[in-house]
């Protein structure tokens, strides 16, 4: 995976020997599927090439399990494209189910369901003005689909897809990553924790600001009825808090299968393990170092 060039590879949500992503700067996400066998007699066959993009694919990410075989691709050109596969077992045709585009001025083209958030970056840079930077599903089994979008203007937001409007719409703007005279900073990862028996969800975000984020969204008190429950009623998301966990730079973060340990990784060759006590507050339990000895040595010629 190589962040700043805005390529990056994931297997299929746990059937990794069945297929994977990868996403270049030509602007196509591609879908490759392999073989079991072992050897020579096993090798990965391209099924599918995705070009909706006009600008760089920058992240991409298959859909949980019950949600069925879907994906989401983030570009530079500042849309979310949500992809599903016509035939789980045909891995060359997928269809273009959703683009959500991320603006401010909230024009919901409910034809083709786009949203237009224009102006969300404004005031960044034009190194800096790249679209979306990263992307997470919400694996929870008994949510809607749901996902969070980092840009490179520093926000993050919160999308679900509304089966009433049949459209995705913004749900929760977090807070973003910015300097401390507010000038906005690229989100450089974000990451939706497992749901494991909790009662609230947590997300972590880092950015160029040199900052490690955990916001905490729980259900609103109207949402007890599931759709599985039978009650009809979509449940909503309620924003609860933000905890700072880090001040340094991160361009990585990622989530243990239980969602109860975080890891944040950085330039310094260094691994961090973040998990919450039972007051709630996030420590730093572990520092994994790596060996940079050679590539000191390698960049020196």
């Amino acid at each position: 995976e190589e962040r700043e060039g805005g390529f990056k590879t994931l297997a299929t949500p746990e059937r990794s020997a069945d297929g994977f992503l990868d996403t270049n700067a030509g602007n196509t996400a591609n879908t490759s599927a392999g073989g079991t066998g072992e050897g020579a007699s096993s090798r990965w066959v391209n099924k599918a090439t995705l070009s909706d993009a006009r600008r760089a694919v920058t992240t991409v990410e298959f859909a949980p399990r019950h949600l069925g075989l879907r994906l989401a691709s983030g570009s530079a050109d500042g849309v979310v494209r949500i992809y599903e596969a016509l035939d789980t077992m045909n891995l060359n045709h997928w269809k273009l189910e959703a683009e959500v585009e991320d603006n401010d001025d909230y024009s919901n083209e409910m034809g083709g369901q786009r949203i237009s958030m224009a102006g969300a970056v404004d005031n960044v840079s034009s190194n800096e003005n790249l679209g979306v930077s990263s992307l997470s599903w919400c694996t929870g089994r008994f949510e809607p689909a749901t996902l969070v979008v980092g840009l490179s203007s520093g926000r993050v937001s919160i999308y679900r897809y509304d089966d009433g409007q049949r459209s995705w719409l913004e749900t929760i703007r977090l807070p973003g990553h910015a300097t401390a005279n507010g000038i906005p900073r690229g989100v450089t990862d974000v990451a939706w924790a497992p749901n494991v028996g909790r009662s609230y969800h947590l997300i972590a975000t880092c950015g160029k600001d040199n900052m490690l984020k955990v916001h905490r969204v729980k259900r609103s008190r109207g949402s007890k009825g599931d759709a599985a429950e039978g009650s009809g009623s979509q449940p909503s998301l309620v924003y609860e808090g933000t905890e700072i966990l880090d001040q340094s730079q991160a361009w990585r973060c990622q989530w243990n299968v239980t969602g109860t340990v975080l890891a944040s990784s950085g330039d310094g060759g260094m691994v961090k393990l973040w998990k919450s006590d039972f007051q709630g507050r996030w420590k730093c339990v572990s520092e994994i170092v790596g060996d940079t000895t050679g590539v000191a040595a390698a960049t020196a010629f």
